[in-house]
């Protein structure tokens, strides 16, 4: 992981873990360990243990990035939430990061600008659901893509449009509906949100059925994700 400077090009980095049947109990246990104690308090809460293993490494491997950019002792680092619930590191307005996980992914972005990110873990869904959410250019370009691919586009959009409002940082809160996304070339458009930036957009592959998107102020997207291990938490 690289150190973190303000005066440095807008970049960002993308990083992802895996949960695994590998990983002991004893890791989890040390991982837990180094939490802040509201955290502690919150996962512990988690009544399933696939939500309590991918919010320890989520959290520590938050921990990790924040503390390997900025220099800080973990304990120095405080995370505050905004109106919406995006996560921030308080006195670090120039760092901004967005964790997503789904299925065995976790999925972290880092950037000195807005950034978001989604992975989701791809299965059957009803088109409905497109119908109701997405914009209704979107929904139309879906039903004229071929069936075979159909389901793989829907998840494009899907986690192409949550890291959009995970990077703008208002969550739900800005209807899915509200913007519509458009493939331009080999690639997809950026949008032009609502406080007159331009967010930029590009997917990763990380393992066959699941879609991984990344949403940024910053163009310079990385070529690869980096992945990382719970040994190096």
């Amino acid at each position: 992981m690289n150190i973190f400077h303000a005066d440095q090009p807008s970049h960002i980095e993308v990083y992802a873990i895996k949960n695994s049947d590998q990983i002991h109990d004893e890791m989890f246990r040390a991982l837990f360990k180094t939490l802040s104690p509201d955290r502690q308090d919150y996962v512990s809460k988690l009544r399933r243990a696939s939500d309590y293993q991918r919010s320890v490494l989520g959290d520590a491997m938050v921990h990790r990035i924040l503390r390997d950019k900025l220099g800080l002792d973990p304990m120095h680092m405080e995370i505050i939430r905004n109106a919406y619930g995006k996560p921030f590191l308080k006195e670090h307005d120039n760092l901004h990061f967005n964790i997503s996980h789904s299925g065995h992914w976790i999925v972290c972005a880092v950037s000195s600008t807005p950034v978001g990110i989604d992975v989701e873990k791809m299965e059957a869904i009803d088109m409905d659901i497109a119908k109701r959410y997405f914009h209704i250019t979107e929904f139309n370009a879906l039903l004229d893509c071929d069936p075979s691919v159909r389901l793989s586009r829907f998840f494009d959009l899907w986690t192409l449009k949550e890291s959009y409002i995970k990077a703008v940082g208002k969550g739900l809160h800005l209807p899915l509906d509200s913007f519509a996304l458009e493939l331009q070339g080999s690639g997809w458009a950026p949008v032009l949100g609502e406080d007159g930036e331009t967010y930029y957009f590009k997917q990763y592959a990380v393992e066959e059925g699941y879609k991984l998107s990344v949403c940024g102020i910053s163009r310079h997207f990385p070529e690869d994700v980096q992945f990382v291990t719970a040994e190096e938490l």
